[in-house]
């Protein structure tokens, strides 16, 4: 029984891996946008899941949060674009967001920022830059 286990375990792990069979682009655009999400619902703790597992060995999510403070002031958050790096498979992909916000005394206005992302152990994940 447990060699048949064992068997239909090996068999089926390599299709963990091959089921979503779409572009790092989608799949970034997807988890950027769920991130952006959790932002705007000020859930802090499922937004920083996305982070590298290095990040999150380094700050607590009480310091994500406080990074991220000024998201109280967002009326939207939308990914505009993914590129990659142009090798394959690739490691390091660039997203374009659009902020949308509205600050006190100037009204409705908005910015764009660009995140990292970075490709570990089978997943993409925001890369925070701790000097910044």
């Amino acid at each position: 029984m447990k060699i048949q286990a064992l068997f239909l375990m090996v068999l089926l792990l390599p299709a963990c891996s091959i089921l979503d069979t779409r572009v790092p682009e989608d799949i970034i655009a997807e988890r950027a946008q769920a991130r952006l999400d959790t932002l705007r619902a000020r859930d802090f703790e499922a937004s920083y899941q996305y982070t590298t597992p290095g990040y999150r060995s380094t700050e607590n999510v009480g310091q994500y949060g406080t990074r991220y403070s000024g998201s109280s002031m967002w009326t939207g958050a939308q990914v505009v674009r993914v590129e990659c790096e142009d090798i394959e498979p690739p490691q390091y992909c660039k997203a374009v967001v659009r902020i949308d916000f509205k600050a006190p005394q100037f009204g409705y206005s908005h910015t764009h920022t660009f995140e990292d992302w970075v490709w570990i152990g089978g997943d993409w994940y925001l890369y925070q830059n701790l000097s910044n």
